[in-house]
């Protein structure tokens, strides 16, 4: 009888799915920096710094003011605004720029104290990534006031009392890269801007893309500002991009929730409203509705009905005829602009069998294979003209003709 040789596990096992997590992250942090604006500021801030000897002195002197008024500004609007995570970063830079400021980096206690400063940084900007959104001035925002508060204290009695030994031990290169790194980043500092970006590059819970990419942005800026803090003004520079990251990220986010669809990404009811204001000459208004939607979340459940809304949005996303919208409920609405009816209906019908034939995967819960299920809308169509002139008018005789359409059975198009 032969023996089954076993083999080893593959070491590389382990790191494949972690190293294309890591470059899928970086491709498409890329890609999202010539639309997203958190990482364009970054590119934009990366460009200006290559001709930073052609800039005037003037402008390298008033680097440091801008950037304490951007940084306060930014803690006062994140603060108003109750977003506790962008606030304690922006917090974390506008006290590491006074504690940098104070000493001279000439200076052996102006190095240790920027030393230990860059390893703290990567180290809060993990952590406040980490947690989740709370109350500023909650017990757990307390508790953030008290990490900066400790860290402060460890940067300042050293220099209060003269004993530099815990600074010169961050200062101090602990890691053997084998190689001189070409920065005057301490090797524990490098480490954990390192670590730091793999963590946020493969994290997903509590984390949207466009946080995902705010913090890369934030942090490679905050990198980038201590990599170069020798250059006259860089600090300065480079906090101020990053506290515009997370200004602009802040304001970008509150105009998704108040004109984007949370569950779909679909522009809202706001968003429809603000577009019927700007309807002018001839348009079309459709509603669509989900078949037996009722039913589907009484089988299968609501997170079950959310993933068919949302499936629905994604495929109304690829129709560029007209102009999508969640109106409430499971029902969507759609806008064509400067078509004809004929134009209308045929985008309608394709939409309609395109969502008929496509198949939805539901999982329940404990069965990793889930069932694959059909989903089927009614539509109602309706025009401006003689019996509707204004939107609102329109929109009841689409719902007028949506009803017509379950009326007949459901799955087809009425107008």
């Amino acid at each position: 009888m032969k023996k089954i040789r076993r083999t080893k596990k593959d070491k590389t096992a382990f790191w494949q799915p972690v190293v294309k997590k890591i470059a899928v992250t970086v491709l498409n942090y890329l890609l999202a920096a010539l639309r997203n604006t958190p990482a364009g500021i970054l590119l934009v801030a990366g460009g200006l710094f290559t001709q930073w000897g052609a800039l005037p002195s003037n402008v390298l002197s008033s680097l440091s003011a801008v950037s304490y008024m951007m940084l306060a500004f930014g803690s006062v609007i994140t603060f108003a605004f109750n977003r506790s995570r962008a606030f304690f970063l922006l917090l974390t830079l506008l006290l590491s720029q006074l504690v940098l400021a104070y000493l001279p980096f000439g200076s052996l206690a102006g190095k240790n104290t920027y030393a230990a400063v860059s390893v703290f940084l990567p180290l809060n900007i993990f952590f406040f990534s980490y947690i989740s959104e709370y109350g500023i001035t909650s017990r757990r925002g307390k508790q953030c006031f008290t990490l900066l508060a400790l860290e402060g204290a460890v940067l300042l009695m050293p220099l209060l009392t003269g004993d530099a030994a815990l600074l010169g031990a961050l200062a101090a290169g602990w890691i053997d890269f084998s190689f001189r790194l070409p920065t005057p980043l301490p090797d524990t500092a490098v480490l954990g801007f390192f670590l730091t970006f793999i963590f946020l590059a493969v994290r997903r819970r509590k984390m949207n893309t466009h946080f995902k990419i705010t913090t890369l942005s934030f942090l490679l800026a905050v990198a980038w500002a201590q990599h170069a803090y020798p250059v006259p003004g860089a600090v300065a520079f480079f906090y101020t991009a990053a506290g515009l990251i997370i200004i602009i990220s802040v304001i970008q986010d509150y105009y998704f929730k108040a004109y984007l669809d949370e569950l779909t990404g679909l522009p809202s009811r706001r968003s429809l409203n603000e577009a019927m204001l700007c309807l002018d000459g001839h348009y079309i208004i459709a509603m669509l509705d989900v078949d037996f939607f009722k039913k589907f979340n009484d089988t299968y459940g609501h997170d079950a009905g959310d993933d068919v809304l949302r499936f629905i949005a994604g495929i109304m996303r690829q129709f560029k005829t007209g102009r999508a919208f969640r109106y409430g409920g499971e029902e969507f609405t759609i806008l064509f602009s400067g078509k004809s009816m004929e134009e209308a209906m045929a985008s309608l019908e394709e939409l309609r069998k395109t969502i008929e034939t496509s198949k939805l995967t539901v999982r329940s819960s404990g069965k990793t294979r889930g069932k694959q299920l059909s989903v089927t809308v009614s539509i109602g169509v309706a025009e401006a003209g003689r019996k509707a002139k204004n939107p609102g008018e329109v929109i009841k005789l689409a719902d007028s003709a949506l009803y017509q359409a379950k009326e007949k059975g459901r799955n087809c198009i009425s107008a």
